[in-house]
């Protein structure tokens, strides 16, 4: 029954989303990728919310579902029948909105193929914003290879309007090769690469460490771009479409910055959070990759601290036949950015081998069985100056670990992704 119900869900909704839309004609920003959506979606939100009637994806509803529900202004209704009843009888409705959003930011993933071309079917944006692709992408044990991802996520490049703007990442050389599938003007951001709209001096700042500073270059003038409370270059990455953004709209660049400094940032993605007993944690447990964990123990590598640096991590799921060499390689990168390791999980042990063989000693590599079991180690050990890089994919549940050992002065219901009742209840 469940099989028979969600596709008729699915096409409901996509027929009152796409009734909105032909009403009310929202201008239309699509952020896709494969690293750094939901924060690049949110950093996009962040710089229009004070200028113009703007609504976002909530969280990441980014699927067949999380889209249509967006544009209607509705959350899931996850497994009740009910709620959903609701949601559709409310949906009618919101043709005749005359308060509707003139803006939409919207997130569009793909766990499968043809979820993006399907999306496009009827979405059509006025700025298409597409991040980073590792490369070894999450979700690839669904695809037949990598390239087969980068084209999906493509389809929403070849969906922009003709008068659109393509903004894509030109330090990622899949993204930037995308501006084939378009006639549209395009504008790249980067750190590495010379670009449009870009980051340079990225560095962390504050004793103790309190966030990530960068040198934004546009136009040829330079704007200092603050994010208190993340570290690394992946919150820069995401912060640099949304100062793209706001470059096309005509939108100051300083109170753009400005409003990225004050903007609440996103829970579980390089997340600065105070630990217990004086200890520091980077809280980026919202899911795993393995170009992003790379990213963060990179980041963990330039932290100076008086403390030991530990990295916590959990499998990466869905890298199919990757899986072993992916996970290897990650060890043999803790080796060189941490003192101690623990793994949560059957397929991070083979993280822990590439740990030990890259010559990190045997007594400074923990291997547990579940996210819960790494905390109580954790509660054990964590002192003064410790800093401890957290990181898995969703379904290893890394928050938990991280609310064990979260400084009492922080609730966790506020900081750590994952705490509604749909997901502590299982």
């Amino acid at each position: 029954m469940k099989d028979l119900i969600k596709p008729l869900i699915v096409k409901l909704l996509t027929w009152e989303a796409k009734l909105v839309l032909a009403k009310h004609k929202p201008f239309i920003i699509g952020v896709t990728g494969n690293l750094g959506k939901t924060s690049t979606k949110d950093a996009i939100y962040a710089v229009l919310k004070d200028h113009v009637h703007v609504r976002r994806s909530e969280k990441s509803l980014n699927s067949e579902f999380g889209v249509p529900l967006t544009i209607l202004g509705e959350k899931s209704g996850w497994g009740n029948p009910i709620s959903w009843l609701f949601i559709l009888a409310r949906g009618l409705a919101v043709s005749f909105d005359k308060e509707y959003p003139s803006y939409l930011v919207l997130e569009i993933g793909a766990d499968r193929p043809g979820d993006i071309k399907s999306i496009t079917a009827w979405v059509k944006p006025d700025i298409t914003v597409v991040t980073q692709f590792g490369q070894v992408p999450v979700h690839i044990e669904f695809f037949e290879s990598r390239d087969a991802i980068v084209e999906e996520k493509g389809y929403l490049v070849s969906a922009l309007k003709e008068t659109g703007v393509f903004i894509f990442n030109a330090d990622d050389h899949d993204a930037a090769r995308l501006w084939e599938k378009t006639t549209a003007r395009k504008v790249s951001v980067g750190i590495h690469e010379s670009a449009d709209v870009k980051a340079g001096n990225v560095r962390l700042y504050g004793s103790p460490l309190q966030g990530t500073e960068a040198d934004i270059t546009i136009d040829g003038s330079t704007h200092h771009l603050v994010l208190p409370e993340v570290i690394g270059k992946s919150p820069v990455y995401s912060a640099l479409p949304a100062l793209a953004v706001v470059r096309e709209l005509n939108i100051s660049l300083e109170v753009a910055c400005a409003a990225l400094r004050d903007a609440e940032k996103p829970k579980g993605r390089m997340r600065l959070l105070p630990g217990m007993n004086g200890s520091v944690i980077i809280d980026d447990t919202y899911n795993a990759s393995p170009k992003a964990t790379e990213h963060g123990l990179k980041t963990l590598g330039e932290i100076e601290t008086t403390g030991r640096k530990i990295a916590v991590l959990g499998d990466m799921l869905e890298l199919g036949k990757y899986t072993r060499d992916e996970h290897y390689k990650i060890g043999q990168i803790v080796a060189k950015h941490a003192h101690k390791l623990y793994t949560v999980g059957i397929r991070a042990r083979i993280t822990a081998e590439g740990a030990l063989d890259e010559g990190m000693l045997d007594e400074n590599i923990m291997q547990c069985d579940t996210s819960i079991e790494a905390g109580h180690e954790l509660v054990k050990t964590v002192g003064m100056g410790d800093v401890i890089y957290m990181k898995g994919s969703q379904g290893v549940r890394m928050e938990r670990a991280v609310k064990m050992i979260l400084a009492e002065t922080h609730d966790p219901s506020h900081y750590l992704v994952r705490q509604e009742k749909q997901w502590t209840s299982r």
